[in-house]
């Protein structure tokens, strides 16, 4: 288990699979309508506060948000909002969200995302746009619909989605992957990552 806090306001926790079944949950099953959820969610939080050495006022409104990890196990962002944001000074429940929004492809070498990128330039399918990071050797392609600024990955471009699989991208569901990748990650193209790729136009 790592727990790390980025800003005063957030904490980062990744669980490995071993923690994931020592805590006694899995990812699909976390859900803060669900009475074990709470208890991992409260543990989770009493191991950060005694990592980090400080107090942990979860009273008001806490954003909580799981993210699958890439080998298993999972990242676990809580947030603690402004009081302000509560809305009157109602109180908020915390609430688990799952992310699922974004797409986010990952390649074991560049060879294999240059093939992938050259077949769907040629496949006249057109090129979305797109981010590219690397660690390690391996390359992560974030693509988005254009004017969506949420990275929403569109249920209408099935052909594109066939070319990511054909050449082996694995894809991580999820705007929080999106946002792990873009902070742990080495930026290599900002925008339009497959344009540069193939010296093709969008």
């Amino acid at each position: 288990m790592k727990i790390e806090a980025p800003q005063e306001n957030k904490i980062i926790v990744e669980l490995t699979d071993n923690d994931m079944s020592e805590l006694g949950i899995t990812y699909d099953q976390m859900d803060y309508s669900n009475i074990e959820t709470r208890r991992v969610i409260w543990t989770l939080l009493d191991r950060a506060r005694q990592t980090l050495g400080r107090d942990i006022d979860p009273s008001g409104k806490m954003l909580i948000e799981a993210l699958p990890g890439p080998s298993g196990g999972c990242f676990i962002y809580f947030t603690v909002m402004e009081s302000d944001s509560c809305g009157g000074g109602a109180k908020s429940l915390a609430q688990v969200k799952r992310e699922n929004a974004a797409a986010t492809y990952e390649f074991k070498s560049l060879d294999a995302l240059m093939d992938c990128a050259e077949a769907i330039a040629l496949s006249g399918a057109g090129l979305p746009k797109s981010e590219l990071y690397e660690s390690g050797g391996k390359y992560r392609l974030s693509v988005f619909a254009e004017n969506a600024p949420d990275f929403t990955w569109p249920d209408a471009t099935p052909e594109l989605k066939r070319f990511f699989t054909e050449y082996n991208g694995v894809k991580f569901d999820g705007r929080l992957f999106y946002e792990f990748t873009k902070e742990h990650w080495t930026l290599l193209a900002e925008s339009n990552a497959l344009e540069k790729l193939t010296g093709k136009p969008l």
